[in-house]
């Protein structure tokens, strides 16, 4: 598993080097539709956090607090952890694995063309592992989407996808 924010940083690569801008709400849905694509292929979990079910959509909590300084606007910088070592902030690498580097570079040919809200909007349908948190939840915000639901809905998609002969 990888945590949220190498992943995170992988996207704000790419987006810097097609010349696009990504806000953080669209960082946070590129995100969580890689960790659920993967999880459909793989049935492993991508990232070493639970994701929430949030009123505008599933959140990963690391992210939105490593973000939320710049609210709806374009981010301008990477997620950084602490060094204990250097006893201050360092930039957390994106993954050095060059087959997750490419599945990464799948998802952002898919959804990277689309706006945050456009992306929000999506995970909003009938049926997604948010809607039915959300629904089950009354709204609370902080409900972990369970991954057993993110799995089997994109394993789900997976199959459908394969059988219509349309690579991902």
């Amino acid at each position: 598993m990888h945590s949220p924010k190498s992943v995170a940083n992988y996207f704000l690569d790419l987006a810097a080097a097609s010349g696009q801008a990504i806000t953080p709400m669209k960082l946070q849905k590129l995100v969580y539709y890689a960790h659920g694509w993967y999880a459909g292929y793989t049935e492993q979990p991508l990232i070493n956090e639970p994701v929430e079910a949030w009123q505008y959509g599933p959140v990963i909590p690391s992210l939105y607090h490593e973000f939320k300084r710049f609210g709806a606007r374009v981010i301008k910088g990477k997620a950084t952890d602490v060094d204990f070592d250097r006893e201050g902030f360092c930039e957390v690498p994106p993954p050095s694995d060059p087959n997750l580097r490419a599945f990464l570079d799948n998802i952002w040919k898919s959804y990277g063309r689309y706006t945050g809200i456009a992306l929000s909007e999506m995970t909003h349908a009938s049926g997604s592992p948010w809607h039915e948190t959300w629904s089950k939840c009354a709204g609370m915000k902080g409900t972990d989407i369970p991954f057993s639901a993110i799995k089997d809905h994109f394993k789900s998609a997976v199959l459908k996808t394969n059988l219509q002969g349309v690579v991902v």
